[in-house]
């Protein structure tokens, strides 16, 4: 088997011991020679994911079973999971294999298939939309700046990263902070501090910051589960919205935000990372035909942050039909946090609403996830009106559990090639004589890390020094693209339509984790009252 080497290696490595107990595989091996091979392949692969783990299979979840690549999503009685990809080979062969320990991840990095690279720049996408975006009730009129944001939420937010990207653009200036009336005591402190941090004022009433004439931008950080409303009442108002990801905490407050958008007129732009490397290479790519027929896409998302090692393994998790909670102080729901990311990427390169979803979440890494009865990682599979599959890796493992911001890849699977693309390369590595990296102490306020720290803070993380990248786009590219919309009167590539998609697709993953089966979208409404 030619990926022999690749297990031996795998196997020696977790002999080691140093990522503590294998909760999680994901394995992707593009190497057969025939369909029927890849489904002998995708078997023995399984196995081998079982083995590492020390565990059998409860459940399983299979799709592209008549194609050239196969996925299947298994669940073991323990409450682990193993995500497994096998097809034939095109002109290279690409094997990849992560394996997630609750103290670390243990990742094969292999010599083919991986993305060749130049020095030419990437081009910024701008107008990107699903197909079935349906066309505004309201028309988009061009607005030229400067523009008045309102700050909707402080502190313990992404709001100081999002002000600090809007403010470096030029086009902006910022009025005040706001939020409802009947925050607690704690959310009026964090509202507070940013306001005196930036020299703007905490403005007293929300409805009337909204009705300010010089207030042209709303950027919405507020918990998910008050973000509908918010983003309702802002549309309303003709306010332009920038907004935190995942769009809201419900699917009932998704379809309102989606009315409000469509009849007030307003662009509307939610926070990814679709015009970062590496979904713009994944588009190039895509675009370039090198592909040939895209078959598959893999994507792994795991954030590097917080201190793993924590949860209680013996205690399987039991996931929740409908989700009531995504955020808490020390801990977020991380398939929604982590997960929106790949899954409104593959919306924005796709163009293609998800047929059929089958997901597990886990509580493998923090005690605080499972205290709070939230997931700190999940995989899922995603079956495409178009015909292409695609699969998702994500969560939050550690602050050890990778020499950068955490595992960040993703695998493209076509009829005439495969090709991994990593955030993570090119790269410089360094070896040096010199103290290793260590996790900043934990903050009683954050403490999984999940919020920048100020300048000052003694919680702030030393840099990673160990890989140095590339210079690459920061936040300032995605606010560059929400200010262009305004000013040009178009809708933005990640509008609010994408969003609802994508909040609706993780609301099927967990339904379909909390049930043990393959949930059909779109999920069914309520009849409307006569």
């Amino acid at each position: 088997m030619r990926c022999t080497s690749a297990f031996q290696t795998i196997e020696q490595a977790l002999a080691t011991g140093q990522i503590g107990t294998p909760v999680a595989v994901r394995v992707i091996a593009n190497i057969a020679e025939n369909e029927r091979e890849s489904i002998e392949l995708l078997a023995m692969l399984v196995d081998k994911s079982l083995g590492w783990l020390a565990d059998t299979a409860e459940s399983t979840f299979t799709i592209g079973e008549h194609r050239q690549h196969v996925s299947r999503l298994v669940r073991t009685k323990m409450g682990r999971s193993a995500l497994v990809s096998a097809g034939v080979a095109t002109d290279d062969t690409l094997v990849e294999i992560v394996v997630f320990g609750n103290r670390g991840v243990l990742s094969w990095e292999a010599g083919r298939g991986r993305e060749s690279f130049s020095d030419e720049p990437l081009s910024i996408c701008d107008d990107r939309s699903p197909k079935k975006t349906p066309d505004p009730v309201a028309s988009l009129d061009p607005v030229a700046p400067p523009y008045g944001v309102l700050l909707v939420s402080g502190d313990h937010t992404h709001q100081p990263g999002y002000a600090d990207a809007l403010m470096s653009d030029g086009r902006c200036k910022l009025i005040g902070v706001a939020d409802e009336d009947d925050v607690d005591d704690q959310r009026q402190q964090w509202n507070q501090q940013l306001a005196d941090r930036l020299g703007i004022p905490m403005l007293p009433n929300l409805a009337a910051a909204l009705a300010r004439d010089d207030v042209h931008i709303v950027s919405v950080c507020a918990e998910p589960y008050r973000r509908g409303r918010i983003i309702v009442q802002a549309a309303k108002a003709g306010k332009h919205l920038y907004l935190d990801k995942p769009l809201v905490g419900s699917r009932k407050d998704a379809d309102a935000v989606v009315e409000a958008v469509r009849t007030s007129g307003v662009v509307a732009h939610m926070f990814t990372q679709v015009h970062w490397d590496p979904a713009q290479r994944v588009r190039a790519i895509v675009e370039s035909g090198k592909l040939g027929e895209l078959v598959s896409i893999h994507c792994d998302v795991c954030f590097a942050k917080g201190h793993g090692g924590t949860a209680d393994l013996s205690r399987s998790r039991v996931e929740q039909e409908v989700p009531q909670r995504f955020e808490l102080l020390d801990a977020k729901r991380e398939l929604t946090n982590v997960g929106v990311y790949p899954v409104a990427m593959l919306l924005w390169l796709l163009r293609q609403d998800v047929k059929r979803v089958h997901a597990t979440t886990g509580n493998f890494f923090f005690a605080e996830h499972q205290e709070n009865d939230m997931e700190d990682f999940g995989q899922m599979l995603l079956e495409f009106n178009g015909g292409v599959t695609a699969t998702i890796s994500a969560g939050r493992a550690g602050w050890r559990s990778h020499p950068d911001f955490g595992l960040h890849r993703v695998c493209l699977i076509g009829t005439k090639a495969s090709i991994t693309v990593d955030a993570h390369r090119p790269r410089v590595e360094v070896w040096a004589d010199v103290d290793p990296w260590t996790p900043p102490p934990r903050d009683p306020e954050d403490p999984m890390g999940m919020w920048a720290p100020l300048p000052d803070s003694p919680y702030k993380a030393a840099p990673k020094n160990a890989w140095q990248l590339p210079a690459t786009p920061s936040w300032a590219i995605d606010a560059k693209h929400f200010l262009d919309c305004i000013e040009q009167g178009r809708q933005s590539a990640v509008s609010v339509d994408v969003a609802a998609m994508a909040s609706e697709i993780l609301f099927a993953g967990y339904r379909s984790a909390s049930i043990r089966e393959g949930i059909d979208l779109p999920l069914p409404r309520e009849p409307s009252a006569p």
